[in-house]
This record gives structure tokens, C-alpha cells and sequence, in this order.
């Protein structure tokens, strides 16, 4: 059995928005993180199910510290994955006040639409103007519908 990934956890609060990205890419998870620090969010990654051999909170119905503190997530897995696609729905049924923002290939979001319920889709490739205007927008309908329940 192997043992459980290490979970991104939250420490402290300095008012900045919170964003965990997950994807498997390290390359990809220190330029989007980047992205989202410069403009003013605090970002926590995570490699997902696809990037270890480690398991997976979500996966294991655990409580993931990470996506419970996170006013946003960026998902940039390859949904084609399996285990992709079950942390996706595992945020979206454990979590389903935080928005996920999900970057993904057109043509298999079309195939598999209702994968992509309640997601913000940005198609691949993603560019930074992309992904801040999603997470931007995410955070926005957040607080609308955080208003309108209240």
C-alpha cells in the first residue's frame, strides 16, 4: 500500500485570495503559480493522483486541507486520466462552494460535457490572461452567490 500524498495545507491568513493548482507538470505548476502570485493570490500546488505514486486524499474520501481552504481551484490535469477525473468529481461533490477553474482540450470537452458541470472551462493551450480572468471570474460568482444565499 502506498502512502498518502502530501497535502497542500494552508498556514496563516493575509487576506490574498487562495488558489490551489493542481497539475502533474512541475514546469507548469511553478509557471502558473507565478501567474497567480504576481497577481496577488495566495497559490498552493499540488501533483494530483497523475504525479505520484502517492495517494490521494480526495480519492481516499479524506478531507484535502488544500481544496477545504481554497476560494479557487485550477485543475490542469488530463481529464483523459481516470484519476483525473475522479478528483474532479470528488471536489465538485465534497466541495461544491469552491469553484474550479479547469483547463482542458476542447475536443474532449465537447465529447464529455457533463464532465465540465459547474466547471469553468478554459481551453488548452492556456495563457496567463486566461487563467487570471477565470480565477477572477470564479471568485466574483463565488462571492454573488455567497451574497445571494446570505
Amino acid at each position: 500500500m502506498s502512502r498518502t500524498m502530501p497535502m497542500p495545507i494552508w498556514v496563516g491568513r493575509d487576506g490574498r485570495s487562495r488558489v490551489v493548482v493542481e497539475t502533474p507538470d512541475v514546469a507548469k505548476q511553478v509557471a502558473l503559480a507565478r501567474i497567480l502570485d504576481k497577481s496577488g493570490y495566495a497559490v498552493l500546488s499540488c501533483r494530483g493522483p497523475e504525479g505520484t505514486d502517492d495517494r490521494c486524499a480526495l480519492v481516499e474520501h479524506e478531507t484535502c486541507n488544500g481544496v477545504a481552504g481554497a476560494d479557487v481551484v485550477v485543475h490542469a490535469m488530463r481529464p483523459q486520466d481516470p484519476r483525473n477525473r475522479e478528483v474532479l468529481r470528488h471536489i465538485l461533490d465534497r466541495y461544491p462552494d469552491v469553484p474550479i477553474v479547469v483547463e482542458a482540450p476542447r475536443p474532449y470537452v465537447e465529447r464529455h460535457p457533463d464532465e465540465f458541470e459547474r466547471c469553468r472551462v478554459v481551453f488548452q493551450p492556456m495563457t496567463a490572461e486566461m487563467l487570471i480572468e477565470a480565477v477572477e471570474e470564479a471568485i466574483r460568482d463565488r462571492a454573488v452567490t455567497s451574497a445571494d444565499q446570505a
